[in-house]
């Protein structure tokens, strides 16, 4: 049944994206989402796209028979493998648990990804890219709201829906007593493991329909906005939510600022106002609250954060057990659970480098993706300038930025819209269009 949504959903992507003409590396971003599924081989899930980066470079090459194609990489780009394989290696040290080794190998898999669809992409046709952000968020929206419409009226979906966050399901059943009444609640994670990662695909896409839409109105993205924060609505994460609202306003901002007129910068913002003035007016009908609290009702009655299972809670005590065991070189991969007193992950990755990879090891990585960050703020002037039509590279700044905040609430190292987003960011960085006509191909970093 997964794998029929799955497929849906890939088909729905691609009708958008028809008469485009996209060149093929792009079309990763499509396949990234599917986080939870593949194919089981020795305990560990090679998951569609990285099928896909492995043949990209064979089929490009074969396309453009072995001349045009240079599969390179920058000295930087090149520095966050030597950063894998310092995970990988500081496992052997700092624990005797071949399982952390194993789960370590996963974060130089996912690099080798990521450098393989980064050299094989054509700047040239990068500002494809937010046209792909928006059609993944469009037919992948589609598919979570229909099911979330036919489980509401009672359709016979339990197939996806787990009960635990190690089964499969689309949307994760989630039980508590409220009020002395047990009361179940869903959270969409769609192709991913945790309800607190998947917005992380729409993270991408709003920025993209927002600046498009700046640009020239078009009911397709408009609806693909909505979709998206439907859907990080249903997927009942704060951390979501709160970088969802971020998203919106960082990018309208941008925008704004990014016209060269007064008249223009005033309609612009008139237009803005206009938008949320009559987003105010639908919530306050009857119909505009019912439909708030429904969607809003599984933000409830949840942990705050000093609570026993509470995220500065379960902060603390990591710390506490990094320190006390190992502090230079960590605790191990994905062995925080098994020291914690109530069996809980750092629930932080950046706390969860320091914590299982090492005050040294951990800190290098961490202030590689912060880097990359700063970087990727910095050059965004350079384009906006010499391009001003490009909305692809706001789009990935804008998603990179919210992939780093929202991992403050979640552990997940290998996180690939991080590798990739870091990759990808700083391969275009240093590579500005001077026009839409002419491209300038500057000493990547």
């Amino acid at each position: 049944m997964m794998w029929l949504l799955i497929i849906i959903a890939l088909i729905l992507s691609y009708i958008p994206l028809i008469n485009k003409k996209i060149d093929l590396a792009n079309y990763m971003w499509l396949l990234i989402p599917i986080d939870a599924y593949g194919i089981s081989i020795a305990g560990a899930t090679i998951k569609p796209y990285m099928v896909f980066a492995f043949i990209l470079p064979i089929i490009l090459y074969a396309r453009n028979k072995g001349t045009n194609f240079d599969l390179s990489a920058s000295k930087w780009q090149l520095f966050l493998g030597i950063i894998s394989i310092f995970i990988v290696t500081v496992n052997f040290i700092n624990c005797d648990n071949f399982s952390s080794v194993k789960a370590a190998l996963m974060t130089l898999i996912v690099y080798i990804c990521a450098q393989l669809y980064c050299s094989s992409t054509n700047l040239n046709h990068i500002e494809q890219l937010s046209d792909v952000f928006i059609a993944s968020s469009f037919g992948c929206g589609i598919v979570y709201v229909l099911a979330y419409i036919l489980l509401e009226n009672g359709f016979a979906l339990n197939s996806i829906v787990a009960l635990n966050r190690a089964d499969n399901g689309m949307f994760l059943s989630m039980g508590d007593m409220i009020n002395g009444k047990y009361t179940v609640t869903l959270r969409l994670r769609g192709f991913a493991f945790d309800p607190n990662t998947m917005f992380l695909q729409f993270s991408f896409a709003i920025p993209s329909c927002i600046s498009k839409l700046f640009k020239k109105f078009n009911i397709y993205h408009i609806l693909t906005l909505v979709i998206s924060i439907v859907c990080i609505l249903l997927s009942g994460s704060r951390m979501g939510l709160f970088c969802c609202i971020v998203c919106v306003i960082i990018t309208s901002i941008v925008c704004v600022i990014q016209f060269d007129s007064i008249k223009k910068k005033l309609l612009s913002m008139v237009s803005v106002l206009v938008v949320c003035i009559g987003f105010l007016i639908t919530t306050m009908s009857k119909w505009g609250q019912n439909i708030i609290s429904t969607l809003l009702s599984t933000y409830s009655n949840r942990s705050s954060l000093t609570d026993e299972f509470g995220r500065l809670s379960i902060w603390k005590e990591s710390l506490r057990i990094y320190w006390d065991m190992n502090p230079l070189f960590g605790i191990g991969y994905n062995n925080m659970s098994l020291f914690s007193s109530i069996g809980r992950m750092t629930h932080n990755t950046w706390l969860q480098f320091i914590c299982e990879c090492g005050f040294i090891v951990g800190g290098i990585a961490i202030i590689y993706f912060f880097t990359v960050l700063i970087l990727g703020w910095i050059k965004l002037r350079s384009y906006n300038l010499n391009c001003p039509k490009n909305t692809s590279y706001l789009a990935l700044v804008i998603g990179y930025t919210m992939t780093i905040i929202a991992l403050i609430s979640v552990d997940n190292i290998t996180c690939s819209y991080l590798w990739f987003g870091a990759l990808l960011l700083l391969k275009m960085a240093h590579y500005v269009p001077k026009s839409p006509h002419k491209i300038s191909d500057r000493k990547q970093i």
